[in-house]
């Protein structure tokens, strides 16, 4: 959630302002993290002025300008819609190439899981445990249409159903 009151670099400023780095530094990081993201003409513009993808760009630049060892990421996309989803979905596999960041990402897509990760955890239902994990070993940008990619869409899909089907047992 962007802080509605703080313009665009106002939101990615946030973070290194209350770590006290100094101002000089803290442009020269808004200015780089927005250009990543594709917003750095964005800058001076307030969330409310932004489309849904827009601000998750911001939320994507806000998280980098913190070094942040781990970026954890909650349903981020669900609320997008379909092209703007896939979109992002490049966008941030792309930032994660260059910025070589780990991302912790929840998703109830398994193909946005397929696509973005090189490991997919899947859950039991009740209590969530770990049914099992997948090495993702697709090399290079990934392309949804390849028979690797649904070999594994189709598996984990499988095992979801499973666990599906032992709620409504």
């Amino acid at each position: 959630m962007l802080f509605p009151w703080l313009t665009v670099a106002g939101n990615v400023e946030f973070g290194p302002r209350l770590a006290s780095v100094p101002a000089a530094e803290r442009r020269q990081t808004v200015a780089r993290y927005l250009d990543l993201v594709g917003l750095g003409a964005h800058a001076g513009k307030f969330p409310a002025q932004l489309s849904g993808g827009m601000k998750q760009r911001v939320a994507i630049a806000r998280a980098l300008a913190n070094s942040p060892a781990i970026i954890l990421m909650d349903e981020p996309f669900g609320a997008l819609d379909a092209q703007t989803r896939e979109i992002l979905q490049d966008e941030l596999s792309r930032i994660q190439r260059l910025e070589h960041k780990t991302i912790l990402f929840v998703t109830h897509s398994i193909r946005e899981a397929v696509y973005l990760a090189d490991r997919v955890v899947v859950m039991t239902s009740a209590p969530g445990r770990i049914k099992q994990v997948f090495e993702i070993a697709l090399v290079g940008p990934r392309d949804r249409f390849t028979p690797e990619f649904t070999r594994y869409e189709s598996e984990i899909t499988r095992l979801v159903k499973e666990e599906v089907a032992k709620v409504h047992e």
